[in-house]
């Protein structure tokens, strides 16, 4: 671990001439908008936890018909590379309460958690630490999420913890076994987001993260209909919980 936040470290030193705008270039990041952009997102997971980790698990799963995902492609070569699933809390409890129990504070309708984080293998190299498509993907993230919730939930396995504390993360100290992912440990870290451009102020990455719009991410002017995941029938969500969406 001292090794990585060493090399996070001179990475972060490397970057400090304003070159991080141009990281993402090349890529388009965006929120799915219907059945066949969600089926791409889709595969990408299939593709790293079935087929590369290994893990018995479904795909669609139950969450999917009640979140969104995101996209990252390779512009030029036409590949969806790389996904994520956000799931708000309104439209139902998060996949991390099957085996945590919430704090009080995040027991809320405008907390949201991200899962199913996958990148092809091919692409999990960048020029910094992180790699390139995850850079994207979290933008992209805040962005979207950004002023329409107050906490953002990810639940991680021991070894990646201090990527997501570098990400101005909180631990929480709650620690589960993931059965449906081999019992693998997984640890619950929060994000406010009520101050984000205050949490990520002096941060090494803060321009990219909450800066300016870049072209490559691609952020929709109103929030997808829930459950793009298959071509069944969508979610309803009721107006008080659509109005956080807007």
């Amino acid at each position: 671990m001292q090794a990585t936040a060493e090399r996070a470290s001179r990475s972060e030193s490397e970057h400090e001439d304003g070159s991080l705008a141009h990281l993402l270039k090349g890529y388009r990041f965006s929120v799915c908008e219907g059945p066949d952009a969600a089926a791409r997102a889709l595969e990408v997971r299939r593709r790293v936890y079935v087929e590369g980790v290994g893990y018995d698990i479904p795909v669609p799963d139950e969450y999917d018909r009640r979140s969104w995902f995101l996209l990252a492609e390779d512009v030029a070569a036409g590949t969806a590379v790389g996904s994520m699933r956000i799931t708000p809390r309104f439209a139902g409890a998060l996949e991390a309460e099957e085996y945590f129990s919430l704090p009080p504070a995040l027991r809320s309708p405008r907390t949201v958690e991200i899962s199913r984080f996958a990148i092809l293998p091919e692409y999990r190299k960048g020029k910094t630490f992180l790699p390139t498509v995850s850079v994207g993907l979290f933008k992209l993230g805040i962005a979207f999420l950004r002023l329409r919730i107050d906490d953002l939930v990810i639940c991680s396995k021991p070894e990646r913890v201090w990527t997501y504390e570098w990400l101005r993360f909180a631990r929480t100290g709650l620690l589960a076994r993931y059965a449906k992912l081999n019992n693998a440990a997984h640890e619950m870290l929060v994000l406010d987001f009520r101050q984000i451009v205050k949490t990520y102020a002096e941060h090494p990455f803060e321009e990219l993260l909450v800066g300016p719009p870049c072209p490559e991410v691609m952020v929709p002017r109103r929030a997808p209909t829930l459950g793009t995941a298959t071509r069944e029938s969508r979610l309803a969500v009721t107006p008080a919980a659509a109005g956080y969406w807007h």
